[in-house]
């Protein structure tokens, strides 16, 4: 069985919003009037990472462009948008429940008047200060490329300067405030000087290293992971996946390491929930391969490990995907599977004498399966000389249907498996694999790659990449060796 995290993000954010509802009823009450709509519908909504947005409620647009969003239920707290039409939309803070706007679509940022909330009224003063700026910034860049002059070049730098010294200002005086905490959670930290000139390669090398690692130490010292509000802003999201694509090694062990940073800073309980969810769905089905043993450990460690966190059902499906998962992690010795060939003759894998062992996992009328066979057969004939076998299992226990698929596919000089074991003593048919839950078959076709000693080393592999993958891994097994040689 596969997780489905679509489900487990839908009870997420159930938790979550029942969570926030359940502190109060105080309610709602947002009036806003935009000028440059009318007769319309508009829409509030919370951010859930940046490509997810929860809408709370609707509100009808009269002729003076004026509507009114409200609720018994006080709304959770966080950054929210109201889509206007046209594609247009502006962001709130909701923090307080109860206050009103004026704005103008021509100008929806500059044009902004906030009545009753002291957190709006900020973050939009703001987004205009630095507006101004950007605008200035902008003739600049403009008049430097019309003359080029060095008196440009100064004002550009004067220029950012005091863009970089009007944001740390602002950052003292608004301490306390949410929109302190977005702003902050949208920036990099700020290197320091590596402080020595860069003359020889040695030296270069040395201060792109000193970046990257203090980039990364410093990475989450702008976000704070007690605060359950990032997980209704863009940021979070955005942190999460650039920290662990661009910052973390592509290696179970790495990646289970940088989670567990991660999560010993995440003490608020819905951000925990997040940020465990968003790391166990990237790697149960990862781009890289072998990396799905950082799966295994999120759902151990963050989800069987700590049950009050999730609903018994999340658990215990958790617990049945580690105990299928587990034994096939890449470097695992491979499960037996017991087939038998054409003839009736029981295969045994771990006694097949190859360098390589590529099992394709199929189901003889699966339509993605009967695309990949007839590259696997053009294929073989390039594995066949470097000492790789390919067994052909099908899931399938029908004799016939079997059969004509190897026929049809010409697929004669791979070994060919069923599951049907005819007992001795009654001579019945008698079936002893479970391809789902032994192997993960959950969709076909499945590909496993073994190595000489029968341990995994690839899975899901698209058929066409066999070759190239088996080439690279010979090659590497091959300087290995070739190192542990120079060094003794």
């Amino acid at each position: 069985m596969k997780i489905s995290f679509k489900i487990i993000y839908v009870s997420l954010l159930l938790i979550i919003c029942h969570t926030t509802f359940s502190q109060t009823k105080e309610g709602f009450s947002i009036k806003g009037k935009v000028k440059g709509i009318k007769d319309t519908t508009v829409f509030l909504a919370h951010y859930f990472g940046y490509n997810q947005q929860v809408i709370k409620d609707t509100a009808k647009v009269d002729a003076q462009g004026s509507f009114h969003f409200k609720g018994d239920k006080t709304l959770p707290e966080g950054l929210y948008l109201v889509s206007l039409p046209k594609n247009k939309y502006l962001d709130l803070i909701i923090g307080n429940q109860e206050f009103s706007f004026e704005t103008d679509t021509a100008n929806l940022i500059g044009k902004m008047k906030v009545m009753g909330s002291k957190e709006n009224e900020i973050f939009f003063k703001f987004q205009q200060d630095m507006s101004v700026k950007f605008d200035e910034m902008r003739a600049l860049e403009l008049e430097r490329k019309m003359n080029n002059s060095l008196l440009t070049t100064g004002k550009i730098k004067k220029l950012q300067a005091d863009i970089t010294q009007f944001q740390k200002d602002w950052l003292k005086s608004t301490s306390g405030t949410f929109v302190n905490t977005l702003i902050k959670a949208s920036q990099d930290p700020e290197i320091p000087p590596f402080g020595k000139p860069l003359v020889t390669k040695a030296d270069t090398t040395a201060f792109y290293q000193y970046q990257f690692q203090y980039y990364k130490e410093h990475y989450w010292d702008n976000i704070d992971l007690t605060d359950d509000r990032l997980i209704r802003t863009p940021f979070l999201q955005k942190k999460l996946e650039r920290y662990f694509d661009e910052l973390t090694v592509q290696a179970s062990d790495s990646i289970n390491k940088e989670s567990d940073f991660v999560l010993s800073k995440a003490k608020g309980r819905d951000v925990r929930r997040y940020v465990i969810y968003k790391i166990a769905s990237t790697y149960e089905s990862p781009k890289v391969l072998g990396t799905d043993g950082a799966f295994v450990h999120m759902a151990e460690k963050y989800y069987v490990g700590e049950p009050t966190l999730w609903d018994t059902s999340t658990v215990r499906k958790m617990k049945e995907r580690v105990a299928v998962l587990k034994p096939l992690l890449v470097g695992k010795t491979f499960p037996d599977m017991y087939l038998t060939d054409t003839l009736g003759k029981e295969i045994t894998i771990p006694t097949l004498v190859a360098d390589y062992t590529v099992l394709f996992i199929y189901d003889p009328e699966c339509g993605h399966c009967r695309e990949s066979a007839p590259k696997l057969a053009k294929i073989y004939q390039g594995l066949k000389p470097k000492n790789v076998k390919v067994i052909a299992a099908s899931i399938d226990r029908t004799p016939a249907k079997w059969k004509k698929f190897i026929q049809e596919f010409k697929l004669q000089e791979l070994i060919h498996g069923i599951d049907i074991h005819k007992n001795p003593q009654t001579g019945k048919e008698e079936y002893y694999t479970d391809f789902k839950n032994s192997f993960d078959v959950y969709a076909t076709p499945v590909v496993y790659v073994l190595d000489r000693d029968k341990k995994i080393i690839a899975k899901r592999l698209p058929v066409e990449q066999l070759e190239d993958f088996i080439d690279f891994h010979r090659k590497q097994i091959t300087k290995s060796k070739e190192k542990g040689k120079e060094g003794k």
